[in-house]
């Protein structure tokens, strides 16, 4: 081979590699943040620490007292998901969630560490709150919640912790939340990826959106089953191991298996909006988006039954798998 080839040579393939080194342009727009998620080992280690704050959220404190992370507070689920214009699971107002937060004397510097008594969807509501409240550079989940804690044989205690009321710092994150006329408004956008967190069969209409003997189910009639004209599923437990072992996934498998597909790392897509039935399962959606590193991400806290109750003219619904 001619000496001017092999120096051609050695240039393509020198740029090749140098290439292969570079982020793509969606790459350079995420970053992982892992202190989002800690293990159970790094929090028994950091029980006693006056600096690590632990919450755990339930549907009522029969679970807390039964058995808890030692020093764990008890934060009832309503405290973060209400009933506004008969729409279930709505975040309360700004200033309600951050008295929620004072009294329970999170204070402003600790590290604060939330899980629950099921397999994960009700610390991420919780996280999602403190996202809006400007606080969750500070917040994690417990990787597998209560039940990796118990399956690792780590101490629980049956007794109720309390705190004092102390200044939180809440700083609203209001384009963190998006409405029904915002989402309206850019179905079509192609620098917004929708994301429905809800099981595929309900996101292609093949089931009802909620058991019908509930009220916000009522007002929607069959042929608005379906989801957002354009949205894609993402079944909020496909991050999960499993529901024996709800603990996150590998960062490669959530990425490349289940977000990558979504479009979020499209080049021109900029926005992800996740939502779900009524935003509860698209929080935790929302908390793996944060954690993968997707900057813009929002919630359709109204979500599905807002939408299908909505005039079909103006608030189209699609049917099927895509």
């Amino acid at each position: 081979m001619r000496k001017v080839d092999i120096a051609l040579l050695a240039l393509v393939v020198s740029g090749a590699a140098a290439r292969a080194q570079q982020p793509s342009a969606a790459q350079a727009r995420v970053h992982l943040h892992g202190e989002l998620l800690v293990s159970p080992a790094w929090l028994a280690a950091r029980l006693q620490s006056p600096d690590v704050v632990v919450i755990q959220v339930g549907r009522s404190d029969a679970a807390y007292r039964s058995g808890h992370i030692p020093g764990a507070r008890f934060l009832p689920l309503s405290a973060v998901a209400t009933t506004i214009r008969d729409i279930p699971n709505e975040f309360p107002e700004p200033a309600q969630l951050a008295a929620t937060f004072r009294d329970l004397g999170v204070g402003g510097r600790a590290r604060i560490v939330l899980y629950g008594d099921d397999a994960g969807l009700l610390a991420a509501r919780a996280w999602v709150a403190l996202d809006l409240l400007g606080q969750s550079g500070r917040t994690a989940l417990l990787d597998g919640g209560l039940v990796r804690w118990t399956a690792e044989h780590r101490s629980l205690d049956t007794t109720v912790a309390s705190a004092a009321p102390r200044p939180f710092p809440a700083r609203w994150q209001n384009s963190r939340i998006v409405t029904a006329e915002w989402v309206r408004a850019h179905l079509g956008d192609s620098a917004v990826v929708f994301v429905d967190a809800r099981a595929p069969e309900q996101y292609a209409g093949e089931e009802p959106p909620c058991p019908p003997d509930r009220p916000s189910c009522a007002q929607i009639a069959p042929e608005r089953r379906g989801h957002l004209p354009g949205a894609t599923s993402l079944y909020w437990m496909h991050a999960l191991v499993s529901p024996d072992d709800p603990v996150l996934r590998p960062v490669s498998a959530l990425r490349d298996t289940l977000w990558r597909p979504t479009g979020a790392d499209r080049p021109a897509a900029r926005t992800v909006v996740v939502y779900c039935r009524t935003g509860m399962q698209a929080s935790h959606d929302y908390f793996v988006a944060r954690y993968l590193g997707y900057r813009d991400v929002r919630l359709y806290d109204g979500s599905f039954i807002e939408w299908a109750a909505l005039t079909p003219a103006d608030h189209p619904v699609e049917r099927g798998a895509r």
